[in-house]
């Protein structure tokens, strides 16, 4: 994302409570820490670990261990705007790496939903807005009850685990507090081992606001700021009569390169003038 996203390693963004950040915070079913507690990265792990895994699946080199046929995955996705085209050659090229052919089948945003309800789908995108700032309406997303097929709710990947769906109830309702943090990190290892969801990015957004904006914060949770924002009269007059100065010196500049090319002209015509007169 050029800049512009940071690499998610379980579904809460950074600013929601339970979000940990560095060495506590990663995936390590993807990453590993490189370097110390504190000046250290996460660095995703070799393609070798992707193989070695497949191959304890029963799928070495991407093909079926008592067949030999070859591993064919769907993703899912709608009819495609600027960039797409590029980014799902980019992802077919991953998934040849461990030999895994993956087969994308574009469709209308209406048939799209439609496979999602049924369920018809193996890997697909889908992003999320929060409706409200707290873990709860973030991990609700994976709860059992809210399966897609079974109860029309939002688990779009219906992804049941009993164990998760017990620590949810514990946690939903509790106030912020170690305890909670602790339930959260033991709902993130789940989920990071089971997998139900492929983590991809957070989206970072840039703003440009005047200095005499006050009480603004621009958020994808909040809609309804308009109301808290207030303006310094008085810091913006001040400003536009301080930008708006006028710069005077490009027009005598331009006066005086004019005048370069028409007093000479003048001269020069005035000295025509006069000697034919004489003749």
């Amino acid at each position: 994302m050029y800049g512009r996203g940071v690499a998610a390693m379980n579904p809460l963004p950074p600013g929601i409570f339970g979000y940990l950040d560095g060495k506590a915070g990663i995936n390590p079913v993807v990453y590993d820490w490189v370097g110390d507690d504190h000046a250290g990265k996460a660095r995703r792990k070799p393609v070798a670990e992707a193989k070695k895994l497949l191959a304890e699946a029963g799928w070495p080199d991407g093909r079926d261990a008592q067949t030999g046929e070859p591993l064919v995955v769907y993703l899912d996705t709608t009819s495609g705007g600027m960039g797409d085209k590029s980014h799902n050659d980019w992802l077919t090229r991953q998934f040849a790496k461990i030999g895994v052919q993956l087969v994308v089948r574009a469709t209308d945003y209406n048939r799209f939903q439609e496979k999602i309800r049924k369920g018809v789908v193996q890997l697909y995108y889908l992003g999320w807005n929060a409706d409200y700032p707290d873990p709860e309406n973030f991990f609700f997303l994976l709860l059992g009850s809210e399966g897609k097929v079974a109860k029309s709710g939002e688990n779009a990947s219906n992804y049941v685990n009993p164990e998760f769906d017990r620590l949810f109830a514990e946690m939903k309702d509790m106030e912020n507090s170690p305890q909670r943090q602790a339930i959260i990190a033991r709902m993130n290892a789940i989920l990071q081992h089971d997998a139900p969801w492929i983590f991809a990015f957070y989206p970072l957004s840039y703003t440009l606001s005047h200095a005499w904006l006050q009480n603004r914060k621009p958020m994808g949770v909040g809609n309804n700021t308009l109301k808290y924002q207030r303006l310094d009269v008085a810091e913006r007059e001040r400003r536009r009569q301080e930008w708006n100065v006028p710069v005077l010196w490009p027009l005598v500049l331009i006066a005086l390169v004019l005048a370069s090319f028409i007093v000479p002209a003048v001269i020069a015509y005035r000295r025509r003038e006069r000697g034919t007169a004489r003749q």
